[in-house]
């Protein structure tokens, strides 16, 4: 679509910005920015979390710090494609939207492989200027655990290293179909469900942190030595997440359990060791107790939860929910 003579000086005002932030000239920079209290900037991703600068004079120490400690002179127009950028105007005001796409990375350069902005710009003594800035830094979940990553239909689309070195020779787990599957079919039924409960989560305009609503533990049946295996799923930036051999997972999963059981800090990390796959003496040297003290927290974790055995007494600890 043609833009209009007022969309292209807007698109050469913002890639004005952009040339000076990424050759470091801090002074041609600021000068792209109104210098009021009611200037915002919002980042949001996974390395630098929620950050909000509200106010000139907060942002502009901020600014300066950056352009201070991380000196950059690079060519923009070279290394940055943006695309489907959207302008809307009215009045004085604009804010256009549009997808960062980075084509090189040259060390020390401040920028991700991808990124959704929103830039609202307000012309002002009739120069625009930028009010508000919003940068979201997509990226799913973790990278040091096994991830497998579908799309609103339950499709696998991708695999993160770990996943791709360890699913092949995973018990419990395989693709087939474009699909996660268990191993053990007996186990499917409720993979299958548990994912089709987190497309419907996707379908909503809310997301997942909004509804506080943990990731599901799915048991995948027990490995040759009797121990339960299980995985987690959630949503994630449009996508739904698929992790295991995910400790901190396994961890939160086991507190959230185990308060419904009323079990004791020192007992779930007991419970913690076993589902490692950890026997008794070696559970008792990860903790710094004696072998004599696992075995007395077991025998209470099994009075509390009703079970006689390690891979039920796991289960039902990870299955637990509270109470409605």
């Amino acid at each position: 679509m043609a833009l209009s003579a007022e969309d292209e000086e807007i698109m050469r005002f913002l890639r004005s910005e952009q040339d000076a932030y990424y050759r470091g000239d801090f002074e041609a920079f600021i000068r792209h920015w109104h210098h009021g209290h009611e200037v915002r900037r919002i980042l949001s991703g996974p390395q630098v979390g929620t950050r909000v600068h509200i106010g000139w004079e907060d942002l502009r120490a901020k600014f300066e710090e950056g352009f201070r400690q991380h000196p950059q002179n690079f060519d923009a127009a070279k290394i940055l494609r943006w695309e489907n950028v959207q302008i809307q105007k009215s009045g004085d005001m604009a804010w256009v939207t549009y997808d960062q796409i980075a084509t090189e990375y040259h060390p020390g350069m401040h920028v991700s492989p991808l990124s959704h902005e929103v830039k609202i710009v307000q012309r002002i003594d009739d120069e625009w200027k930028i009010v508000c800035l919003v940068v979201a830094v997509p990226d799913l979940g973790r990278r040091d655990v096994p991830q497998i990553e579908m799309d609103q239909y339950g499709k696998v689309v991708g695999l993160n290293e770990l996943a791709s070195e360890r699913l092949p020779k995973h018990k419990g787990l395989t693709i087939s179909g474009n699909r996660p599957r268990a191993q053990n079919r007996s186990f499917d039924k409720v993979l299958q469900e548990s994912i089709t409960h987190w497309k419907s989560r996707l379908a909503t305009n809310l997301p997942r942190g909004f509804l506080r609503e943990p990731a599901s533990v799915v048991l995948l049946g027990d490995d040759p030595d009797g121990l339960p295996m299980f995985c987690w799923i959630h949503c994630e930036q449009e996508h739904i997440v698929l992790s295991f051999d995910d400790r901190t997972k396994l961890r939160e999963s086991l507190e959230s359990g185990g308060s419904n059981f009323k079990l004791s800090a020192a007992q779930i990390k007991v419970a913690e060791q076993i589902a490692l796959g950890r026997d008794l003496a070696t559970a008792a040297d990860a903790l710094g107790v004696s072998s004599n003290t696992v075995r007395t927290q077991l025998r209470r974790m099994f009075e509390k939860t009703q079970t006689h055995n390690q891979a039920t007494l796991i289960s039902r600890i990870l299955n637990s929910r509270p109470p409605v």
